[in-house]
């Protein structure tokens, strides 16, 4: 009876090992590719995310995705120039918010709040993600 059930234990092993190997290599296969779509400057990851979404949804061919990307590139410094002073305004905005919220907070509370506004100014992006380098191209 023994004998019987072992070689089913070890095919049962074998197959769980296996899902367990490919479910890793998975994860680390998406992680890389994240970061390399991810990793790159604000416009360059806003346009490949606009054109893999268009690629998808409406067929492009490989033609219409480089040019589409060509558009996204070209408009992409206008764009920031048009954000700016949004970015701007939010920026004064949630200063004010914050200087508000501290007033009504004891002196315990102070430092925790100065605590979590240090995190978040932290973040990879800061509150808002940078403006590209350099001048705008025109």
């Amino acid at each position: 009876m023994k004998s019987r059930l072992l070689p089913a234990f070890v095919l049962a092993g074998v197959f769980v090992l296996g899902g367990v190997a490919g479910a890793g290599a998975m994860r680390a296969y998406m992680l890389q590719d994240l970061r390399s779509r991810f990793g790159g400057p604000p416009g360059e990851v806003r346009t490949h995310l606009r054109v893999e979404s268009m690629r998808r949804h409406l067929d492009l061919t490989a033609d219409q995705v480089v040019r589409v990307e060509s558009i996204f590139r070209d408009t992409d410094g206008e764009l920031e120039r048009t954000m700016k002073p949004c970015r701007d305004g939010l920026e004064a905005l949630h200063k004010s918010t914050d200087d508000r919220i501290v007033e009504i907070l004891d002196a315990s509370q102070r430092v925790r709040f100065q605590e979590f506004a240090e995190k978040r100014k932290r973040r990879p992006h800061g509150p808002f993600p940078p403006p590209p380098p350099g001048p705008p191209p025109e």
